[in-house]
């Protein structure tokens, strides 16, 4: 093999041993900074901890439905209903805290 061919004398492994080298000795004196740092609390909320699960509801007799629907206004209040954002699905973000707790990244 023309060792040319891999940039002259030296072979890959070489001529990436000194930059992989620098970067972890680097990496290596950034972890030793921080190593009396305390970590923050993480606090653990689990999403099922809401959940309900499937319960059958009892049926209603359609003709009873379909005269409430009536009453009502028809399918067009159901449509207008749904286009209408639910109160619990505002966004809660502000300019300050932009969706996150208020504990999210700060140091202790």
């Amino acid at each position: 093999m023309d060792s040319s061919f891999y940039g002259g004398s030296w072979s890959w492994s070489a001529k990436w041993a000194i930059p992989v080298g620098l970067a972890l000795s680097a990496s290596l004196a950034l972890a030793q900074e921080n190593a009396g740092a305390v970590a923050p609390t993480l606090k653990y909320h689990s999403v099922f901890s809401q959940y309900q699960g499937f319960s059958e509801q009892p049926v209603a007799p359609w003709r009873g439905t379909n005269d409430t629907v009536e009453s009502i206004g028809g399918w067009q209040v159901y449509a207008r209903e749904a286009q209408q954002p639910d109160p619990a699905d505002k966004p809660t973000a502000t300019p300050g805290n932009m969706g996150m707790p208020s504990d999210h990244g700060s140091t202790p």
